[in-house]
């Protein structure tokens, strides 16, 4: 079957339409499927998946910055709840702060209509519930390794379920997290369904 110029270039004109819509999602896919692969690994042989995974490069670097920034906003979480004097909360502070931070920035773009924003705030949204879901399964045996070389007894997710008299779930804790981060996930994929680019137009319109 033969195209006439036309018709490749009405093909072109679609292909380009879906890049500039769709190149988000698109670049989103290879980070979005290793780190539930790791997540994938870490509960279902080894939790040390959760921090010895290896992402292939460039989504190493990408991994390590987004990892990192998780880090530090998960410490100033502790930090700034402990300032409330409730220990339950001094201890919940470091996961539930590296949620809300991003939850904020996905808000942010959200009232502000911008899409590409929206959706890198929803894929770090995704993936810093994917961090809390390891942190709460490895509740009970907490192997995972803890900053700043603390003890077993320091682990978040162990004192947080043990108050809670829930230990025995923690892994129920992890699977709904997985949950929670893998909508966000879709939910950053698939911003471009429901935004649409509007072009502004000056109009000068001579009345008398």
């Amino acid at each position: 079957m033969n195209f006439s110029a036309i018709d490749r270039d009405q093909l072109k004109g679609q292909f380009i339409s879906f890049l500039k819509r769709w190149w988000a999602s698109l670049i989103m896919l290879p980070f979005m499927f290793y780190s539930i692969h790791q997540v994938y690994w870490a509960l279902n042989y080894n939790i040390f998946f959760a921090v010895n995974y290896s992402y292939p490069f460039p989504l190493d670097i990408i991994y390590l910055f987004v990892d990192t920034f998780i880090l530090i906003v998960h410490e100033a979480g502790h930090t700034f709840f402990g300032l409330l004097g409730w220990r339950f909360l001094t201890i919940l502070g470091g996961s539930l702060f590296q949620v809300l931070l991003p939850l904020a920035i996905v808000l942010f773009f959200w009232i502000n209509r911008k899409s590409i924003g929206l959706q890198f705030s929803f894929l770090l949204l995704g993936f810093s519930w994917l961090d809390v879901a390891t942190y709460a399964a490895d509740g009970s045996a907490r192997q995972l390794p803890l900053i700043g070389g603390l003890g077993k007894e320091s682990h978040d997710w162990y004192n947080l379920l043990v108050r809670m008299d829930a230990l025995e779930y923690d892994m129920t804790y992890g699977l709904t997290f997985i949950a929670i981060g893998i909508a966000c996930y879709l939910a950053a994929i698939l911003i471009p369904f429901f935004y649409r680019n509007y072009k502004s137009v000056d109009l000068d319109l001579q009345l008398d």
